[in-house]
């Protein structure tokens, strides 16, 4: 009896699970790979993107990440200083008197009285004698020691007080140099202009043979400080402006230059604590051309 041979049979439903699995991988790293190429054509999209923005904003990358060598920024306008051009009928009384600024030869003021045989130039002695009145209102005594002065009044101070320099132990050169510290020269003073007044108080006044720095300390500087300005008037010789002005701080001593300049040059003590002079006043915000 012939035996016959099995045929060995092949299991292929074992293999499927295999291939299936090699299938798998295949995707997976196909996807990873395509991601991956996705991701560096958006990322070079980008970059143009941004070359792009920043070539239409005019500005390079190193200039967008602030380097050192792009071109400082120009100041701003908003922070530049607005100037009031002069006008020579208004603004009459604001101009510069002092040792280098004489007055004209041929000056000329008419006066009125503010205080007793107190007199300053008319146009400006109204807006005095209601500053005055609004002191003695609110209980602030007010004093008025000198105001308008005449030239020859002026050089009778003058040589009075080199006088008085040397009976103290001054050189003739040395009593004039101090003096003129003290006292301006006749014809540069604003006395002479008729639009100042040395204001302190009456008990002051009573207490001191001469005015000295020891008025501010009282309520009456502190009131003119706060008020002399709605009335037109400021301080002419501020503290640490010898250099500018020539002549000693003088805490009684205040000088009309009318109503929209003594607001401002106010304004400017507000924000800066800074008490600018005439002179500086008109440099900074004053056009004149």
């Amino acid at each position: 009896m012939a035996v016959k041979k099995r045929r060995r049979k092949t299991n292929s439903s074992a293999a499927y699970p295999v291939i299936l699995a090699m299938l798998a991988v295949v995707i997976v790293i196909l996807l990873i790979i395509t991601a991956a190429a996705g991701s560096c054509s958006k990322g070079s999209d980008d970059n143009e993107t941004t070359s792009s923005a920043q070539e239409s904003a005019g500005t390079t990358p190193a200039e967008s990440q602030g380097s050192t060598s792009s071109a400082p920024e120009e100041t701003s306008a908003v922070n530049a200083v607005v100037k009031i051009k002069y006008n020579a009928e208004e603004d009459w009384a604001l101009y510069v008197i002092g040792n280098d600024n004489p007055l004209p030869e041929n000056f000329t003021v008419e006066t009125k009285a503010v205080a007793g045989e107190r007199t300053l130039d008319s146009r400006c002695a109204d807006y005095a004698i209601q500053m005055l009145n609004a002191a003695a209102e609110q209980n602030v005594g007010l004093f008025v020691t000198s105001s308008y002065r005449s030239v020859q009044k002026q050089a009778e101070n003058m040589e009075s007080y080199i006088n008085t320099l040397i009976s103290q132990g001054y050189s003739q050169e040395e009593a004039k140099i101090q003096a003129e510290k003290e006292i301006a020269l006749p014809g540069h003073s604003e006395h002479n202009a008729g639009l100042a007044m040395d204001i302190v108080s009456s008990d002051y006044w009573s207490t001191h043979d001469d005015l000295d720095e020891s008025f501010e300390k009282l309520p009456q500087f502190d009131w003119l400080i706060e008020n002399s300005w709605k009335y037109g008037f400021v301080l002419s010789y501020p503290k640490g402006k010898e250099e500018i002005t020539g002549i000693i701080y003088e805490p009684w001593h205040y000088r009309f230059v009318g109503l929209k300049h003594a607001e401002k040059m106010h304004e400017v003590y507000e924000s800066t604590g800074e008490f600018l002079t005439v002179n500086e006043y008109i440099e900074q915000y004053i056009d004149m051309e």
